[in-house]
């Protein structure tokens, strides 16, 4: 399976995981009721098709409007597998945007680039 795609709901985000790609992308709010049912399915696939990857760039792309403290930590979880690919034949490219007027999403965004080695931007938009 190279494929993983979630719908987005009012509590969580949209999920679209294509790995034959190179693209990964959350987007959406998460304030799942319970977020290791939502998050650790998701963590369980990247980890058992990760090693698989084949492209050169791997294309990360955030944009999440909030979290709450749970999807917080399974969100870090969700970097560090990816990061676990990043090599010098494999570069993983992390696209954190943001509202501009949103300092807590940015912060976050900041923490993650802190804790992770990879290519991160941080974008804000209108």
């Amino acid at each position: 399976m190279k494929k993983l795609f979630i719908e987005e709901t009012n509590k969580t985000p949209e999920i679209d995981f294509n790995l034959e790609k190179g693209i990964l992308s959350i987007s959406g709010v998460s304030v799942p009721e319970n977020a290791h049912d939502f998050y650790f399915p998701i963590i369980i696939w990247l980890k058992e098709n990760i090693a698989g990857v084949t492209n050169s760039t791997i294309e990360f792309s955030c944009k999440i409007l909030y979290l709450n403290t749970s999807s917080l930590q399974f969100l870090s979880d969700i970097f560090f597998a990816i990061e676990t690919i990043s090599s010098p034949s494999k570069e993983v490219l992390v696209n954190w945007y943001y509202d501009k007027y949103d300092t807590d999403m940015k912060e976050t965004g900041i923490d993650f680039k802190d804790i992770v080695s990879l290519n991160f931007n941080l974008i804000a938009v209108e």
